[in-house]
């Protein structure tokens, strides 16, 4: 057993790297700004935290363009996106909103956008947020949701910096 007083900090490139190798599925997270617009980002650190009360959590970088808007927001979709997505979770993990496209969206049963085509949604109403280094968690409670029905279809994973269809 290696000596704990020799023990160093791993180095943060290395701790990236490392954690690129831990494959993940990719979704977009959105909410209404009013005046028909959207904003919305592509996440792939979505995680189910509970069953009672249902609750989810993604992780938001506390210097994201977009933090005020996300941190804050009482209400939001998550969208899990299909293999066939790709080029929507690319243009969400853009800064900014220069590259949104309303065509990408439909509005759920409860008022909030949501990527068409997706795999299925949750409708989050705000529950907590917690501060996590550079980062702040976002918990949020499932007011409902929906999923596609067609068989066949493909999540969208991450691994090693790339998009990928994951094995059905």
């Amino acid at each position: 057993m290696r000596d704990a007083s020799q023990a160093t900090t791993p180095d943060p490139s290395d701790f990236r790297r490392l954690m690129s190798r831990f494959a993940t599925g990719v979704c977009v997270v959105a909410l209404e700004m009013g005046d028909d617009r959207i904003a919305a980002m592509t996440i792939n650190s979505f995680v189910s935290v509970s069953l009672e009360p249902l609750l989810v959590s993604w992780s938001l970088h506390n210097s994201s363009s977009q933090f005020d808007l996300f941190a804050g927001a009482a209400a939001y979709s998550i969208s899990i996106l299909s293999s066939e997505q790709g080029d929507q979770a690319q243009r969400y993990a853009a800064r900014g909103d220069s590259l949104m496209r309303a065509e990408d969206f439909v509005v759920s049963a409860g008022g909030l956008p949501v990527i068409a085509g997706a795999l299925g949604h949750f409708e989050c109403r705000a529950w907590s947020t917690y501060e996590a280094g550079d980062h702040t968690m976002i918990f949020g409670e499932v007011t409902g949701l929906a999923q596609r029905e067609e068989g066949g279809a493909r999540g969208l994973g991450f691994y090693d910096g790339t998009f990928h269809a994951v094995p059905g």
